[in-house]
């Protein structure tokens, strides 16, 4: 078995959209569209249906947070009336999720990675252990 990767390595990885497990390969091959496994380690990018919920959430904390900071700044720090600072920001909250979009999935794959390293190795019984009967 592989020793665990560091989180700055699963990081790093995550932020080049390769596999965070050995860094050697794309995860993605169009922009919203991700290869089903590592061609290269043949890590399983979607473990189960449902896998990259969490990464939704990921991207839309990111896009909120923004957007509140750049209202705040612009609105109250610069004094620019809601008509000149809404309209940027609705074409942001519609392009910066799309943009973000792989690079939100990444992360939550890198972060799982993590915390749960892959174990390689078959199961073994517990001592004991006599099979279904």
């Amino acid at each position: 078995m592989s020793l665990p990767v560091p989180r700055s390595v699963l990081l790093s990885r995550a932020l080049q959209l390769k596999c965070p497990q050995c860094g050697e390969q794309k995860m993605f091959h169009h922009w919203l569209s991700m290869y089903p496994v590592c061609s290269h380690c043949r890590l399983k990018y979607e473990r189960e249906p449902g896998y990259f919920l969490g990464s939704i959430y990921v991207n839309y904390g990111l896009t909120a947070l923004s957007t509140t900071l750049f209202y705040v700044t612009l609105h109250f720090g610069a004094g620019l009336s809601n008509w000149w600072v809404v309209p940027p920001l609705l074409t942001f909250c519609i392009l910066f999720p799309l943009a973000f979009f792989p690079y939100a999935r990444a992360y939550w794959l890198a972060m799982d990675l993590s915390f749960d390293q892959i174990n390689d190795e078959p199961d073994i019984p517990p001592p004991g252990y006599v099979g279904p009967k």
